[in-house]
């Protein structure tokens, strides 16, 4: 790609760019210090998941710690669905005496639609309880009132899935003003390829003063654009992005590129956007040419 071409691909305003990362389904860290390496310097910061999608890997604390090492400063994503609010608590702290600072919150996927559908989740955490318990160890106490030797500082930010019920959404919408009660400083959007979906969040976030960050996934066919649009509950794909795969030889690329324009759309709309690179880590660096980044 040519410096001309990339830079009519570039929104004109500063955008944070944060790529997710999965941690590897066994030990070796190799292969996932490897794509964070090739992303490094391209994007701001490197997002750790906590078994996304309710598929069991690796938890995110050691991925983090090894990313520190590397001379990153990684996000770490923590969910409630496997927590009670002991547990909960006592990976915070053990995140914070690691040097982690930054966490999202997610109160994470069902089990049913992972690798492991048998299993349970803890039912004991709302977002609400996962706030209040970060709120109670930044303030140097714990969940119970108990003081701590040595109070956690955390950068709070939270992940809101996203729906196909306008009403849910703007429930999400104005729950920012109690998000930001709580001290959060950001919210990560679910994916989305509705842009009216976005631009129902803008307001709250400019009236909270917490910074929107919409993420883009990536289609990988006309398959997988099908699928999500059967899915009950999640926010459909328009025909449009539709259209534009079905008669491109081949669908991968069409992919990248649909997930491309809808970049475009959403960077100048939030403070940044979150690439979520499911299944395709190692075409990363290949987007990012495609975006001028």
């Amino acid at each position: 790609m040519d410096a001309a071409h990339q830079a009519s691909s570039t929104p004109a305003k500063r955008y944070i760019l944060i790529s997710e990362a999965d941690p590897p389904k066994g030990v070796n860290l190799a292969g996932f210090l490897q794509t964070a390496l090739q992303v490094r310097g391209r994007v701001d910061t490197v997002r750790v998941t906590d078994c996304e999608h309710a598929i069991m890997r690796m938890a995110p604390v050691a991925p983090c710690l090894a990313l520190k090492e590397k001379g990153f400063d990684p996000e770490m994503i923590i969910t409630g669905r496997d927590r009670n609010r002991i547990s909960f608590q006592a990976d915070l702290l053990s995140a914070a005496a690691l040097g982690i600072k930054k966490i999202v919150l997610k109160e994470g996927h069902d089990p049913a639609e992972g690798d492991q559908p048998v299993a349970r989740t803890s039912g004991d955490l709302n977002l609400e309880t996962m706030l209040q318990c970060v709120a109670a160890l930044n303030s140097g106490k714990d969940l119970a009132g108990e003081p701590l030797d040595g109070a956690t500082d955390f950068q709070i930010g939270v992940g809101l899935e996203l729906s196909d019920d306008v009403n849910f959404n703007r429930e999400r919408a104005e729950y920012f003003k109690k998000l930001a009660a709580y001290g959060v400083k950001s919210v990560t959007l679910g994916p989305t390829y509705d842009v009216n979906i976005v631009e129902q969040f803008l307001p709250f976030a400019e009236e909270t003063g917490i910074q929107l960050f919409p993420s883009v996934m990536f289609l990988k066919s006309v398959t997988m654009v099908r699928y999500l649009n059967n899915l009950p509950g999640v926010p459909s794909i328009p025909h449009e992005f539709l259209k534009k795969m079905m008669p491109a030889p081949v669908k991968k690329d069409a992919g990248m590129q649909v997930a491309a324009d809808l970049f475009r759309e959403l960077a100048p709309m939030g403070d940044g956007i979150v690439l979520l690179a499911i299944g395709w880590k190692d075409r990363l660096p290949e987007f990012l040419d495609i975006i001028g980044r």
